[in-house]
């Protein structure tokens, strides 16, 4: 692969981060997202996994909860 495709491949990348206001540096809370999908679906009820995820990733609950909404919208 080329230079030139790489970076055409990366502005598409970069525009649809974009139109589906997710920001670089949310990759970050990929592993937290996951794991809340894990402690739901075994039955911890929402608020006691954004908690328990807001200690453990020394973060606030209002982060926690923006980066869950975020990653459960569907991409335009």
């Amino acid at each position: 692969m080329k230079v030139a495709e790489i970076v055409k491949l990366s502005g598409e990348m970069l525009k649809f981060l974009s139109k589906n206001e997710v920001k670089i540096d949310d990759w970050k809370f990929i592993s937290m997202y996951e794991r809340f999908v894990r402690m739901r679906k075994e039955g911890v009820k929402y608020i006691v996994a954004v908690e328990q995820l807001a200690d453990e990733y020394g973060t606030s609950r209002a982060t926690i909860e923006r980066a869950i909404k975020k990653f459960n919208k569907e991409c335009k």
